[in-house]
């Protein structure tokens, strides 16, 4: 288990899910974390733990084994950024939560392939695509040097922006607020504009990416949304 307790959930989570019983494993691995945040050592370790959770099992009401995937994502979210260098903890943490995953055969496999594949990718160049995924399903892929581009029939529901080298630029949830007029806007009519081009509107929500290399921005439609990423100056979260 890692030296730096307010991680210390992080191994034990990763080992759980290399567990051929899953669900069992994760159980156990959740009241070990529970025991061990009772003690004041690991206060702000539980506290850490509780957040990661609630992040990573946005929206809520999901079943047991989708909830296993969505924290097996982050996990693997986690990975890429230690094997990319570009994890935002402390260095002491990263070596930690390093020699953890490859203490794992299955984690240190991933941590292997990503950072060969990474490698692929020089510092200076860019990866070669943006994919838009709803629950793992690829809506949309496009090149960057064709930005802007966006994808539509966009309904409510969890998103993730990501590059085609598998690095996580943006995920969330989109709601009917953010996508259909008639929510987003009770108390106007759809204009002509709405029926033909999104884009033209002001979006609903804009998000910056990459500290605002890209922009991400969500329009309403008659009956579902447009997600339009493009390459510009920052903007404000939102």
């Amino acid at each position: 288990m890692t030296n730096n307790k307010d991680l210390y959930f992080i191994p034990i989570i990763a080992r759980a899910l290399n567990n051929v019983n899953t669900r069992d494993a994760m159980d156990d691995a959740f009241q070990k974390i529970r025991k061990l945040g009772r003690q004041p050592e690991y206060f702000e370790g539980f506290r850490q733990f509780t957040e990661f959770v609630r992040a990573a099992l946005k929206p809520s009401g999901v079943r047991a084994d989708q909830g296993i995937q969505l924290i097996r994502d982050v996990i693997y979210r986690l990975l890429y950024d230690l094997a990319t260098d570009t994890f935002m903890g402390t260095e002491e943490q990263g070596q930690t939560l390093i020699s953890t995953f490859r203490s794992i055969p299955h984690w240190n496999a991933e941590y292997e392939r990503i950072k060969k594949e990474a490698e692929a990718f020089p510092a200076h160049e860019m990866p070669l695509g943006i994919e838009i995924l709803k629950a793992d399903h690829t809506l949309g892929s496009f090149p960057v040097s064709g930005l802007p581009d966006s994808v539509f029939s966009v309904s409510p529901g969890r998103y993730v922006s990501r590059f085609s080298n598998g690095r996580v630029l943006w995920e969330g949830v989109l709601t009917k607020e953010e996508l259909i007029w008639a929510f987003a806007y009770p108390a106007m009519d759809l204009p002509m504009a709405a029926k033909t081009e999104a884009g033209q509107q002001e979006p609903t929500r804009a998000i910056t990416l990459l500290e605002g290399e890209f922009n991400l921005y969500v329009f309403a439609g008659p009956e579902a949304g447009e997600i339009k990423i493009d390459a510009g100056e920052r903007i404000s979260k939102k």
